[in-house]
């Protein structure tokens, strides 16, 4: 007697991540991603991290970056760095020696 009548269904498709955007998304005007103000990262709520990355002299266009990165998967230390790299510049008091 045959177990698995239907091979096709006993195979289940792998579940495709979403833990990192897609270039479509990341182009996608700030107003259609609609994330809210009260996402938790493993660093604390976005507006925590966000008001801390003010502090330490990121502009507004590296925070939003920084979010992205963030969104992506990639903690708090390596996404500062990745932005820095991509956009120059790291302000000094965000480097933590």
């Amino acid at each position: 007697m045959d177990r698995h009548p239907h091979p096709q269904h006993s195979r289940q498709q792998p579940r495709l991540s979403n833990r990192f955007l897609q270039p479509q998304d990341l182009a996608a005007p700030r107003a259609a991603r609609a994330w809210s103000a009260t996402e938790v990262f493993a660093e604390g709520q976005w507006q925590s991290v966000r008001v801390h990355l003010e502090a330490r002299g990121w502009n507004t266009r590296q925070i939003e970056q920084i979010h992205d990165q963030l969104r992506q998967g990639w903690p708090l230390a390596l996404a500062e760095n990745n932005v820095s790299v991509l956009t120059g510049f790291c302000p000094i008091k965000a480097r933590q020696i």
